[in-house]
């Protein structure tokens, strides 16, 4: 019988949640609406305290090794792999036996990280591997590495230097590299100048653009808001320049307000500072909306805005882009690449609350410029990212791996 060629998906850690896992969940979807692939799914260890790692401070692991567990992700089976030193950052992202027999009845390794080190896990294995990146480790960190306190932060900054030069070996032996943004598109293909053959694009997730949709008509509202979703503790998404940024306008414009929204809210120090300001009737959480829930914030939400100080794409973008909603965002990787300057959304400067002020100040106080960006900005997803066009790249790169792995498997193998 003919056995479609199988595609080992490796994510470190399924389990959580975050941009990394959203990803994955698209890719799976791609191989799964493809009737030319079988879709094998693998997560990796990314704690330090991993049941399933040979953990250097559990003498009971040392005999057995790094083992694997069952799990369901997604509706799914995947096999989670342990690490060899666990504690090590590093040592997640080293091969190990296990792990390789895991892999080794699949035709190619597709791999989707934050940063490319993961694929050092998978490289090697006579497999071609295909890596979808959205940074690399030494800029993600960089605001949580620019002043270590302790000891504890030396630490990591330390893992921090390690992990970039892991990142450099990955992207150098990968056989494609699938990028979110141009920044990160440019230094991959610089890094592998001095290699041919290695399948390097612009090729970011896409969303469900029916899913995600605008209202049939978006009137002027009475007490129009301000959007902005993510996971809000982490430090990279800056949601101190947002408050800020609502802040300098919120006088001029009194009636407007600011909504977040996410699986975790904004820090202690943002809420202190939203009651000293007095602004504690016009900004909320919304704490773990339901998918319709998000979608519905996103179609009556007069403009998101994204503060972050680093994003390797920006989902939350797309969604919103998807319900014709125009899109206020820093310079921070992702949105570099996805909005086009004045036409279906604005990009900002990292650091400038007023310069965000004054473009959310813009679109909140003209609404035909508001609907005519919006217009467009549903038009770029519907090009661009709506999940049918973006998955299409992945098909592409499979493809061209297959091929050049072994012929006949394209062909489909005989069993």
């Amino acid at each position: 019988m003919i056995q479609r060629p199988k595609i080992g998906l490796v994510v470190p850690s399924l389990a959580l949640g975050g941009g990394v896992p959203s990803v994955a969940r698209f890719v799976k979807n791609v191989i799964l609406q493809n009737e030319g692939y079988d879709l094998k799914l693998v997560s990796l260890s990314t704690s330090s305290r991993d049941q399933c790692s040979l953990n250097l401070t559990s003498p009971s692991t040392y005999f057995r090794g790094a083992t694997t567990q069952p799990g369901i992700w997604d509706g799914m089976d995947f096999t989670h792999v342990g690490a060899i030193g666990g504690e090590l950052e590093f040592q997640r992202y080293r091969p190990r036996k296990v792990l390789a027999g895991v892999l080794a009845d699949c035709d190619v390794i597709q791999v989707v990280s934050g940063s490319p080190a993961w694929a050092n896990a998978v490289v090697g294995l006579g497999i071609p591997v295909a890596l979808q990146v959205a940074t690399r480790v030494k800029v993600e960190r960089r605001m949580r590495d620019s002043q270590p306190r302790n000891l504890s932060g030396w630490w990591r900054k330390s893992m921090t230097v390690v992990s970039d030069k892991l990142d450099d070996k990955a992207l150098r032996a990968v056989d494609a590299i699938q990028l979110e943004n141009p920044w990160m598109l440019e230094y991959s293909q610089r890094i592998n100048q001095d290699r041919h053959g290695v399948d390097i694009r612009y090729a970011p997730p896409g969303i469900d653009a029916d899913l995600f949709c605008p209202l049939l008509a978006r009137p002027a509202p009475d007490n129009p808001y301000i959007l902005c979703v993510g996971r809000l503790d982490d430090p990279r998404k800056n949601v101190g320049l947002l408050l800020e940024s609502f802040r300098i306008l919120s006088s001029a414009l009194p009636h407007v307000h600011l909504v977040t929204a996410g699986s975790s809210a904004p820090p202690a120090s943002y809420w202190a500072r939203v009651n000293f300001l007095g602004l504690q009737d016009r900004v909320r959480h919304v704490a773990r909306p339901s998918v319709a829930e998000l979608v519905t914030l996103y179609q009556n939400a007069a403009v998101f805005a994204l503060a972050s100080d680093e994003e390797g794409l920006g989902v939350v973008i797309l969604e919103a882009m998807a319900c014709g909603v125009p899109v206020v965002a820093t310079r921070c990787g992702g949105p570099d690449g996805i909005i086009t300057e004045g036409k279906d959304g604005f990009l900002v400067a990292l650091d400038s609350p007023s310069e965000m002020a004054n473009r959310l100040t813009e679109l909140c106080s003209n609404w035909p410029a508001n609907l005519q960006m919006g217009l467009a900005a549903r038009e770029t997803v519907e090009r661009r990212y709506a999940d049918s066009v973006a998955g299409s790249a992945f098909v592409d790169v499979w493809n061209r791996l297959l091929k050049m792995a072994a012929p006949a498997i394209g062909k489909g193998k005989l069993q």
